[in-house]
């Protein structure tokens, strides 16, 4: 009897120790923004002590996966999500804070780019395109990810010594082989490179060529990798996420959603019963949206609690909190800091090579040593290089040196097609519309040479550019900028949008030639400094008698022949052209003209005095200093604010006559509005005004912008007032390829007259005139 209960004890106790040592492995679904599911699944799991032995995932749920492997704790994935980087990533735009300003110096209102091929098929650097007319491959760029991943996993990854298994936690990820038509698990190699090949949503994202292998997402053969985890790990026990619907037929809330169901094929979900949990919801947000981030984190976590109890009595092992952040923390202690040494270019010709190097400066040296660069400094330069969009990337290789302590880091690049049609403009209730194409040819060797012809046709505003500019390197970066510039304006007929009687604004056409020669470099990152020479001819036509109207008749007449040099300090990090929601931007700038003033009186005039002819040199100097800055009111979501403040003083002195004096002189023109109409009460020789912009704000691309304006200016006229006022009210989205507003402008408070409603679709833009003021 005492034998039995002896026996009985020790297999009770072996039963035990094998139920204690029971492993678990974690399989994470794909699905886009959905996939942020699994952080609140993985942050539930932890608190109570469930521990995770192996993880793999395809997609989004590789990232998750990969981040958990390499020693992210729950709580760092949601900073992540919550410092706006992941959507940063999925935008394919450069961030202002990245890119170089002095590259992007003047504004485009482009809508669409098409690229074009126009050299020889033997000649072309990009031999296996053989189109001439390139369209996009995919509709974000990967450079934003790309150094994303390589930040976040290279570490562990070399920790790892590229063998997955040997992260913190075992993992696998599964990519889809399109030339093979299987799907393809990432078991060893660089960790960013193979979440990458992972996460490449066809049309979305491009693919990753590895071993003559076209790699897109795993989701595509596989969605939910329980299969290869169990068949490589054996673990004890199954739990899986699942943040989709499914096997679905796909619906019409999202074209990517769309494309996304009909490449997929069907996925098994159905894990093994008695040794599994499936923790799922179907996450009703589209695979690109993350602006509903937290409440995502949230149902991930709030599902895994409500199953809570039925995984403890699964999985009656514990890992404590405690000896959970002992294991990151060994693991974390072996991933070497990202600290670089080395930089190899691939991809280019020798040229073009030395042009992203010098531009780079990756070739200064300290104390005759490499210069050392840390991840953010070297993400800074490449950006910088990328800005101007004519450089196609692949994913960076960074390789770490044991012996030195610091890694290399190979990028891979290739120039796009040199030439490209831009198409934009604007479509508006007013008569301010206005269509807009250009064509550029650019040509990267040592230097960057650009060509361009730039055409905007409205009835308000057409305009002609006709230039180029060349960026080249020697002690800094220097740029040298040239263009012939043509314009022709009319303020005399249309409908601007008054909803009551107007009385601010008077009729007024100009033309003006002129050239243009620049020069300049950056001061900061963000800043630049252009020193610019303007020469040509302006000419104003105007009625100074409205008593000589007549049908078909002549207008008085104003040349102005000068030659403009201007010193300017600029800095921006405005997030956008037009409508901006956050950044900063400051002009300091200083003017110089001399010109020969020429009237010529209508042979219509009443007013004998008139009829003679005139002319007479000018000249005179100014400054200016305008500042703004829009930011997000701590701890709200909803409202945000902007300010500014504008002054300038001048020694314009008196032409003509008074019209055209004041046509000549500084326009304070803060709205959108205010730029489409003249209104010469908002011009002055001298005024300070301040603004206040606080904005309602929907989503981070739909707000309500309000406005209130104040000019305090120089009389023109005994009778002017010292204060005008402008009120303005805009409800704007941000779309693909350009803004959307509706707004109610009202020029001062005294009465209702000038009201205007307004409607806008594109950039309204003008060109910046000869005379700079």
């Amino acid at each position: 009897m005492l034998r039995k209960s002896l026996a009985f004890v020790v297999v009770a106790l072996l039963l035990a120790a094998g139920a204690s040592a029971q492993s678990v492995g974690l399989v994470l679904s794909g699905g886009g923004a959905k996939g942020l599911y699994h952080i609140g699944v993985i942050q539930a799991l932890e608190e109570n002590e469930i521990p995770i032995d192996y993880v793999a995932g395809t997609s989004m749920g590789s990232i998750i996966a990969a981040l958990y492997a390499a020693g992210y704790s729950p709580e760092e994935m949601r900073a992540i999500v919550d410092s706006g980087q992941v959507r940063e990533w999925v935008s394919g735009r450069i961030d202002s804070r990245y890119a170089s300003y002095y590259r992007q110096m003047q504004d485009q209102p482009s809508m669409l780019t098409l690229r074009l091929n126009l050299r020889d098929e033997e000649k072309r650097s990009d031999a296996k395109n053989k189109s001439r007319l390139v369209l996009p491959s995919h509709l974000i760029s990967s450079s934003q990810i790309d150094l994303a991943l390589a930040e976040l996993l290279t570490p562990a990854s070399t920790a790892s010594g590229g063998d997955f298994d040997r992260l913190m936690v075992p993992f696998r990820c599964v990519a889809s082989d399109l030339v093979a038509r299987k799907p393809y698990v990432l078991k060893t190699g660089d960790l960013g490179e193979a979440v990458r090949a992972s996460m490449a949503i066809p049309l979305a994202f491009n693919p990753i060529e590895k071993d003559s292998m076209l790699l897109y997402d795993g989701g595509i053969y596989d969605n939910f990798p329980w299969k290869p985890l169990d068949e490589t790990f054996r673990p004890d026990y199954l739990i899986g996420s699942k943040c989709t619907s499914g096997n679905t037929e796909p619906n019409a809330k999202s074209i990517m959603d769309q494309v996304w169901m009909l490449t997929m094929e069907k996925t098994d979900y159905d894990m093994p019963a008695g040794r599994s949990t499936l923790i799922e919801r179907a996450v009703d947000v589209s695979m690109l949206d993350f602006s509903q981030a937290d409440a995502i984190i949230q149902s991930g976590y709030d599902d895994t609690m409500a199953l809570m109890d039925s995984l403890k009595s699964a999985v009656p092992r514990r890992m404590s909190r405690g000896e959970a952040l002992r294991r990151r923390a060994a693991f974390r202690e072996r991933c070497p800091e990202l600290l670089f040494n080395r930089y190899a270019i691939e991809g280019l010709n020798p040229a073009q090579t030395t042009y992203v190097r010098d531009n780079m400066q990756l070739d200064h040296q300290h104390d005759g040593e490499p210069k050392i660069l840390s991840f953010e400094r070297v993400k800074d330069k490449y950006f910088s290089v990328l800005a101007d969009g004519n450089f196609s990337t692949e994913y960076p290789y960074m390789r770490y040196d044991p012996k030195s302590g610091y890694y290399g880091i190979d990028f891979r690049l290739t120039t796009k097609p040199d030439y490209k049609i831009l198409i934009g403009g604007n479509i508006s209730s007013t008569a301010f519309n206005q269509a807009y194409v250009g064509f550029e040819y650019h040509r990267i060797r040592h230097a960057a040479n650009r060509y361009y012809t730039h055409l905007f046709l409205g009835p308000v505003s057409s305009a002609v550019m006709l230039g180029g500019r060349t960026d080249f390197f020697l002690w800094r970066p220097l740029f040298v900028d040239y263009s012939y510039n043509f314009t022709a304006r009319n303020y005399k007929n249309g409908n601007f949008g008054n909803l009551t009687s107007v009385s601010n604004t008077e009729s007024m056409k100009f033309l003006e030639n002129f050239l243009s020669l620049g020069f300049g470099f950056p001061v900061t990152h963000r800043s630049a400094f252009v020193i610019r020479l303007n020469g040509g001819q302006e000419r104003y036509y105007y009625s100074l008698d409205r008593a000589s109207y007549k049908e078909n008749y002549y207008e008085d007449l104003t040349t102005l022949n000068y030659i403009s040099p201007k010193i300017e300090l600029r800095r921006s990090s405005l997030d956008r052209m037009i409508f901006p929601h956050s950044g900063t931007s400051l002009s300091l700038s200083g003017i110089y003209l001399y010109g020969r003033d020429r009237f010529v009186p209508s042979p219509y005039s009443r007013d004998e005095q008139r009829l003679r002819k005139s002319k007479r040199d000018v000249s005179w100097w100014g400054a200016r200093i305008v500042w703004n800055q829009y930011f997000q009111i701590s701890g709200s979501k909803w409202f945000s604010l902007g300010y500014g403040a504008e002054a300038v003083v001048t020694t314009i002195p008196t032409l003509s006559n008074d019209k055209v004096t004041r046509m000549l002189m500084p326009a304070y023109r803060p709205t959108l509005h205010s730029q489409t109409v003249y209104m010469p009460e908002y011009r002055a020789k001298r005024y300070a005004a301040v603004s206040v912009m606080p904005t309602f704000d929907f989503s981070d691309r739909f707000f309500l912008r309000t406005g209130i304006y104040a000019m305090f200016a120089e009389r023109f006229r005994p009778t002017d007032d010292r204060m005008r006022y402008i009120v303005d009210a805009s409800l704007v989205y941000h779309t693909g390829i350009g803004p959307i507003s509706l707004s109610l402008t009202k020029y001062n408070v005294k009465n209702w007259d000038n009201l205007f409603l307004t409607f806008n679709f594109g950039y309204a833009m003008f060109r910046p005139r000869g005379i700079h003021y």
